[in-house]
């Protein structure tokens, strides 16, 4: 039966069309050049100008009571990680390739015997190009194969390709309309799309309405920059082939309607927190705050708008409170 959560669901799987997984997590694609340009590359020998960036981020969400339907299976915890490197070449005049690799873990704080995978996990590769059609719009195009399961008995399976594009138009320096598409045909949402913008409205204020990561922020000064937002948390992920039985689900016998099956997983927060540039290249981002909601939604692995899902999710409000740290590097 579908979760009467499902507009949540929706809201979740549009903003992080990023892995992330995106999760949630960089700036999405299109934003790109708008929010992070991308330093000035370095030159090499080779006289191929290279720019490089990272990502290395952990954070704790705490206990929440989880439900199936009405039925209540205990608080869920989840601590994620998340590290992503990416090489840029710069091949000629407005073209970069993107070239590097992402890796997520979910790791969850289960009660003993409850109906949910421990780990939702994927590492992938990036390859992609950045594009500059001209001095007003900027494209981002980029596969992201890998495995993206809860990593128990590993196939072919678990394999998944999302494809991720993603525009900028650079309307003045002070604003910027930004659109991101992500096509995964494994989720329940197998194409999704969402507009933002990034618009500077004062000296020291800036609105960036750009999932996964929305904040106004405000810069103290050169180094520090205080901000409050949401996060999104999400992914898509393969379930192994003994998933139901191991789970509770038709013990009695060999087969299990949730073996085998996707689940499309989010958790949403809002707080507050920190950017502090402790030296040119390098950035921490220290932030806490609350997470309303979080759910799995299980489902088969077909393409399309599945209409026989099981979920699990907190009532909204009935949430924990968060705490991440993250380390970010552009050179």
């Amino acid at each position: 039966m579908k979760s009467k959560y499902t507009p949540i669901l929706l809201i979740g799987v549009l903003g992080f069309f990023i892995a992330p997984g995106l999760r949630a997590d960089g700036p999405p694609p299109s934003a790109a050049a708008a929010v992070n340009p991308p330093p000035p590359p370095a030159s090499t020998d080779s006289n191929i100008p290279i720019s490089q960036e990272f990502t290395a981020e952990t954070s704790y969400s705490g206990g929440a009571e989880t439900k199936q339907g009405s039925a209540n299976i205990g608080d869920v915890s989840n601590i994620n990680s998340h590290l992503n490197y990416v090489i840029s070449p710069q091949i000629t005049d407005g073209i970069l390739l993107r070239f590097g690799f992402d890796a997520e873990r979910n790791s969850f704080g289960l009660p003993a015997q409850a109906p949910l995978p421990n780990t939702l996990q994927s590492v992938n590769a990036i390859i992609g190009a950045d594009f500059a059609l001209n001095d007003k719009i900027l494209l981002r195009a980029e596969l992201h194969p890998g495995i993206y399961s809860d990593f128990v008995n590993v196939n072919g399976n678990d394999f998944d390709m999302p494809v991720q594009i993603g525009g900028t138009y650079l309307w003045n320096s002070d604003f910027q309309i930004i659109f991101g598409l992500q096509i995964d045909l494994k989720s329940d949402y197998p194409i999704m799309g969402l507009p933002g913008f990034r618009w500077q409205f004062a000296d020291k204020w800036v609105l960036s309405a750009i999932p996964p990561r929305p904040q106004l922020q405000y810069q103290l000064n050169n180094a520090l920059t205080l901000y409050t937002g949401a996060e999104i948390l999400s992914g898509t992920y393969q379930l192994n082939s003994n998933f139901g039985i191991d789970h509770g689900h038709g013990p009695a016998s060999d087969y299990s309607d949730l073996n085998d099956n996707v689940v499309d997983f989010i958790e949403f927060r809002v707080g507050a927190g920190f950017t502090w540039k402790f030296t040119p290249n390098l950035n921490l981002d220290v932030s806490g705050g609350y997470m309303p909601y979080r759910s799995f939604d299980i489902h088969p692995d077909d393409i399309g708008f599945a209409t026989q899902n099981t979920s699990f999710h907190n009532d909204i409000g009935n949430g924990a409170p968060y705490a991440e740290i993250g380390i970010r590097g552009s050179f």
